[in-house]
């Protein structure tokens, strides 16, 4: 009975989210935490079986496959200004392109990590806690830092 109970909050929740956001688009089995943000300007699609963690901040536009997960505190931005003209203020430079990060099936991310727009986190990677992405990551990568460097490779266990 609890988990029924469970069941239809998240999902209410999800309606909600839903109906606030009309550039979000998710497949079953997505979950979110509390205190989450999603932009209502940025395009966002993500596949099923996602869950992110408490206070993410998704303000980047996404497109997120399946079975992917996101600890607590992960943002996903970048796009907002323009900062290369020194003759005027950044906040009156206006914005800058807003490129799609991508993040393919079977993708960790850990807490308080943040992901700048347009990188490309590749099949079965995972990015250590903290780490701050600023270029694509490899299928089975394991990455940390700021900015994020390879550690090494996930491997196959007999």
């Amino acid at each position: 009975m609890l988990s029924i109970i469970k069941n239809l909050i998240h999902d209410l929740r999800k309606y909600k989210l839903l109906i606030i956001k009309r550039k979000l688009k998710v497949g079953r089995f997505f979950r979110y935490g509390k205190g989450c943000f999603v932009s209502k300007k940025n395009n966002i699609t993500i596949g099923d079986n996602f869950f992110m963690g408490n206070y993410c901040h998704l303000a980047s536009n996404l497109e997120i496959a399946n079975d992917v997960l996101f600890a607590s505190f992960v943002s996903c931005v970048g796009g907002d200004h323009k900062i290369d003209n020194i003759k005027g203020t950044i906040s009156e430079s206006g914005r800058d392109t807003f490129k799609t990060t991508r993040i393919h099936e079977n993708v960790w991310v850990g807490q308080g990590v943040i992901i700048m727009h347009g990188v490309t986190l590749n099949k079965g990677c995972v990015i250590a806690a903290g780490s701050v992405l600023t270029k694509d990551v490899e299928e089975n990568a394991i990455v940390g830092g700021n900015p994020a460097k390879l550690i090494r490779y996930r491997k196959t266990i007999n």
